[in-house]
């Protein structure tokens, strides 16, 4: 074997190996589930996380949708839609009809590594945040549409 060849074949192979560990570990969000009810007729905003295993936005803003998710849980209907391939795409598409969003799905629908907030009962698109690394930026457009939900 050429030994000029023998460091950089394996810092390659190490690089190969580690976004594989971190691919493994991007695993898409669970959220609880948004009611039937609340579904029907929504009183608090969305906030939808648009998600690919393979997104590396997606890999650097886990910790601050971990902290969305434990701040908000409970003030917002968070769903995640996973775009990781055609069968979870699909899946999410019928989330998307059963919680009344198709059309934002088909408007905003493939792209990943942003989380939008939206308004609940008209289901209009109030904050976009991509790529943010900073939970109180979520946390800012979430408080903004909950006080719009108010008026």
């Amino acid at each position: 074997m050429n030994k000029k060849w023998a460091f950089p074949g394996l810092f390659a192979l190490l690089v190969l190996a580690a976004g594989l560990v971190v691919y493994a570990d991007n695993v898409t969000p669970v959220v609880g589930p948004v009611s039937d009810t609340e579904a029907l007729n929504p009183s608090r905003p969305y906030v939808v996380k648009m998600h690919a295993q393979w997104c590396s936005i997606c890999m650097l803003t886990k910790g601050a949708w971990t902290q969305v998710q434990q701040t908000h849980a409970g003030r917002a209907n968070l769903v995640v839609f996973d775009f990781t391939n055609d069968q979870t795409t699909a899946a999410s598409r019928a989330e998307a009809k059963r919680l009344g969003l198709e059309k934002f799905f088909d408007d905003y629908g493939g792209a990943s590594g942003v989380v939008y907030v939206l308004d609940g009962p008209t289901k209009e698109v109030r904050a976009e945040l991509a790529g943010e690394l900073d939970a109180t930026a979520y946390g800012r457009a979430i408080d903004e549409a909950l006080k719009s939900a108010r008026k």
